[in-house]
């Protein structure tokens, strides 16, 4: 069964989506806040997402741009954005988020559900061709490649996302959940620099655990330690941290 997000503040609007769009194949979930939209990308994994970027509570941006991290389990999914018949949205930016397709309000239906369809076909014509451009973006910058989909060498460096085996020059390294987590989000977001509230908010819903950004800090100083990454791990300041890219590992930072 496919999940469907809808992300928007207009109560009935959504409800009638959600209404249009469940049928044998899908089933559509709504919510009209991103507090609430937060809480159900981290409980439930969706194969879709639409949203309305101008919600109560923020900007729905800031939800893409999260989305685009992989800091959700809905990772690498298409994002149909509805946008106010007012404002032209950038479409230049629209493959770096992963939105695949746009629709201004007001608008049909019809032209929805057709919009929805033709990404889930396209989704899986191209399953194959994103999985292996994923590998090769995650392996970009390092002098040795992915070697599987959750398995990484870098360097001197050999982590195994999947049975939780983390090495440096064939010697074991232990690992706690936090320092996982955090070292998948960085590694897989090889050169960007992750936000201290994204990562502290994934940290939290991975670990079930009260997080911070001390927390978090304390957790990056503590991954640091183990893996000898200083040149690695970087800290941007009042922003947050980043995996650095071959060409930056031996810039201060």
């Amino acid at each position: 069964m496919n999940k469907i997000l809808i992300i928007e503040a207009d109560f009935q609007l959504a409800e009638r989506l959600c209404r249009e769009l469940t049928d044998n194949e899908i089933h559509a979930f709504s919510c009209g806040t991103l507090e609430a939209a937060t809480a159900l990308l981290e409980s439930e994994q969706y194969q879709q997402i639409i949203i309305d970027t101008e919600l109560p509570d923020g900007d729905g941006n800031d939800l893409i741009y999260e989305l685009s991290l992989g800091l959700y389990e809905s990772c690498n999914i298409p994002i149909i954005l509805i946008v106010s018949n007012d404002k032209e949205p950038d479409m230049t930016e629209f493959d770096k988020q992963g939105i695949m397709d746009y629709i201004t309000k007001p608008f049909s239906v019809s032209v929805l559900k057709a919009k929805v369809w033709t990404q889930f076909k396209r989704g899986k014509r191209n399953f194959s061709f994103r999985a292996i451009s994923r590998f090769e973006a995650i392996g970009a910058g390092s002098r040795k490649s992915i070697i599987g989909e959750h398995i990484v060498a870098i360097d001197d460096y050999l982590f195994n996302f999947d049975t939780g085996e983390y090495s440096i020059s064939g010697k074991k390294v232990r690992l706690n959940r936090l320092e996982q987590c955090l070292l998948r989000n960085l590694v897989e977001n090889k050169g960007i620099v992750l936000k201290k509230k994204a990562l502290v908010d994934k940290l939290k819903s991975e670990s079930r655990k009260d997080m911070d950004e001390a927390a978090l800090a304390e957790v990056v100083h503590m991954l640091n330690n183990k893996l000898d990454a200083r040149n690695y791990i970087k800290t941007v300041y009042g922003i947050g941290y980043l995996w650095a890219l071959e060409e930056d590992k031996n810039k201060s930072g």
